[in-house]
């Protein structure tokens, strides 16, 4: 109204049809009207004024958009286009309602995720979806869309947590085509849902079993950014903020943690592997520990702050997620940190100038002791092998992890072993891979038989099994050799995709292999004067590379065969042990009959699985998921 005062002269009042008797006043000045004041902005001084008339038109759009969005007429709706270009657009002789499985299937592959899947995510409440599986089960059409869309990634991770037999078994299909059928379920669900416009905690936690479920199976880059598309759809729900503070009720507030923390461990893990650390996180983040409570102690129209019980519940796995994926957003840095302290030994002036202070380094491996503190205490308060599977399998991960913590507070040239058999970082860098495979061992022989094994085989770090067994071309006796000789038996026993040669990286890591072989092969001999018998591993590889493609280039110039040499320094050897670099050699004509095309960056995103051609499974990949086809 600034307008209707500023034209009356003071002191004057107006009437219709009456005239100023007044002396000529100076024309009074017009301000500029509030909002462009506030925003320090150009007004045309006119009511309204034009950018007024642009916080209104924007406001209209945003407050359509928000009542479109909260709406159920959308559903029906032609997708986002945005949608179709990250999980691949809808096919139009596919229908969501023909992908469900059969009753019985239903309900087996939901006690599946039950005993498999949920004790180590704990994403899901589960007395208040079971009633909604009871209703897909006789195909109500009284199940929300964004039930159904969870459903559908319930049972795609199910399938995963499977043997290929057990799914053979169970559904009457191979593993592979459930992958392929499940992973096309949950993508038109979500895409139909336009999930990158949705508020909905339920969409959110699908996309995120989901990209769960990618672990191992897609280029890990890929699902990294899609896992930063995660992150910013659960900023935007204000995921990273305690509910407490925006005042929602207890029990929204406990699954928004659970989920949350999950969102930023899958994160890091991801990260590491592709060479970064987990910087898309908000910075002002402030979502504190899920409680210590089992879900039949929750329920939504709860109105009282939930209290944390005393003594093991169903939630260890989610107490010791939050506080190792809090320490790892709490220390940005953390893994260089982890380089500097491994490639100290080799050049002390580089270290000095270039890494972190020594007040630095030891606030780090401070913080490391208060990361074993907390967890030791999580695992003394909580954890009970008595309590179940889950927490069995906690405890036999303890150790693993504490050893672990031990090693990254401890600088090499200060460990036990250093001055023997690892002089160098190089020496230390190779024994902290072979560790790692020894834990692994132990994982998979102490989860298979509680049905967790397909948790501990998707951490399997494919680069850095391609460094050890560069490692292996070079050094050839000792006691970390035959420990890691044992390594590789374990690798090819538990992870039979290693054997599909369509895939270059599968395929470089076999050349590493059969040329490590044959240095060692060729010692023995030597020593005993007999050939060993070759291992299962050696004679399948054998059968699938010409052995002029393992001849180094010295032996096909006739020349004399050194032990193969990789010419990584130890900050990169470091890169494939902790961030899942791969220092990969040249491997000359045999990579350059690979098709190129194969492993694009972008398979997670357009749903077009690694090992493809025009969407067809190229041969061997029937052995292990390793997702989607568009024929479904």
């Amino acid at each position: 109204m600034a307008s209707e005062s500023a034209a009356s002269p003071p002191g004057h009042a107006w009437t219709p049809g009456s005239t100023f008797s007044a002396a000529p006043t100076k024309p009074p000045r017009i301000l500029a009207c509030i909002l462009c004041q506030g925003r320090k902005i150009k007004c045309d001084r006119n009511f309204p004024c034009a950018n007024c008339i642009k916080v209104r038109a924007m406001r209209e759009i945003v407050n359509g958009d928000d009542v479109e969005d909260e709406g159920t007429s959308t559903i029906g709706m032609t997708p986002d286009e945005n949608s179709e270009l990250l999980l691949g657009g809808d096919s139009p002789d596919v229908k969501v309602e023909t992908l469900w499985p059969e009753p019985a299937q239903l309900f087996s592959l939901w006690q599946v995720y039950l005993d498999r899947v949920n004790p180590l995510t704990k994403i899901i409440h589960v007395p208040s979806l079971q009633p909604f599986v009871a209703e897909a089960a006789i195909r109500s059409p009284g199940v929300p869309k964004n039930i159904e869309a969870l459903l559908f990634s319930i049972f795609l991770l199910a399938v995963l947590s499977l043997t290929p037999d057990e799914c053979r078994a169970l559904l009457g299909f191979s593993r592979e085509a459930a992958l392929q059928k499940y992973s096309l379920a949950v993508r038109l669900s979500l895409v139909q849902l336009n999930f990158l416009r949705s508020h909905d905690l339920t969409v959110l936690r699908a996309l995120v079993i989901y990209l769960i479920s990618l672990q191992g199976r897609y280029n890990r880059h890929a699902a990294w950014i899609l896992n930063g598309i995660v992150i910013r759809i659960a900023q935007k729900m204000g995921l990273h903020k305690d509910g407490e503070t925006l005042g929602l009720l207890p029990f929204e507030c406990e699954m928004r943690r659970r989920l949350w923390w999950q969102i930023v461990m899958v994160d890091a893990r991801y990260a590491m592997l592709s060479g970064l650390s987990p910087s898309m996180l908000p910075p002002n983040s402030n979502a504190t520990s899920p409680k210590n409570v089992n879900d039949a102690d929750i329920f939504p129209s709860a109105t009282e702050p939930i209290a944390d019980r005393e003594g093991p519940t169903e939630m260890i796995f989610g107490l010791l997620t939050h506080r190792i994926a809090k320490f790892l957003t709490d220390m940005p840095g953390f893994e260089g940190m982890i380089l500097y302290q491994e490639g100290q030994a080799d050049d002390i002036a580089t270290n000095a100038e270039n890494g972190p202070t020594q007040e630095q380094a030891a606030a780090y491996r401070r913080a490391v002791g208060r990361l074993r503190e907390e967890l030791l205490e999580i695992f003394d308060k909580y954890c009970d092998p008595k309590a179940g599977p889950v927490h069995e399998m906690a405890l036999t991960m303890r150790e693993h992890i504490l050893d672990k913590l031990n090693e990254l507070m401890t600088p090499p040239m200060e460990r036990p072993d250093w001055g023997g058999e690892v002089k160098t970082t190089k020496d230390n860098t190779f024994k902290l891979a072979v560790g790692a495979f020894e834990h692994n061992e132990a994982n998979y022989a102490s989860t298979k038989d509680r049905g967790f094994a397909w948790f501990s085989l998707l951490h399997f770090q494919v680069d850095l099994f391609m460094y050890m067994a560069g490692q292996l071309c070079q050094r050839t006796e000792g006691n970390l050799v035959e420990r890691a000789w044992r390594q590789v038996h374990v690798a090819y026993s538990y992870h039979p995709e290693l054997f599909d040669m369509t895939n270059k990286n599968y395929a470089a890591l076999a050349v590493h292999i059969l040329r490590a072989w044959k240095i060692r092969e060729q010692l023995i001999l030597s020593r005993t004067g007999q050939l060993p018998d070759a291992p299962f591993y050696i004679q399948q590889l054998r059968a699938c590379i010409p052995p002029d493609v393992v001849e180094s280039k010295e032996e096909r110039d006739g020349q004399s065969n050194p032990p193969y040499q990789t010419e990584e320094s130890p900050a990169t050897a470091m890169g494939a042990l902790n961030f899942g670099m791969s220092p990969e050699p040249s491997l000359g004509q045999f990579l350059s009959m690979l098709d190129p095309q194969q492993g694009m960056e972008w398979d997670a995103l357009a749903g077009q699985p690694v090992g493809t051609t025009n969407g067809q499974p190229m041969p061997g990949f029937e052995l292990y998921g390793m997702g989607p086809t568009t024929e479904w």
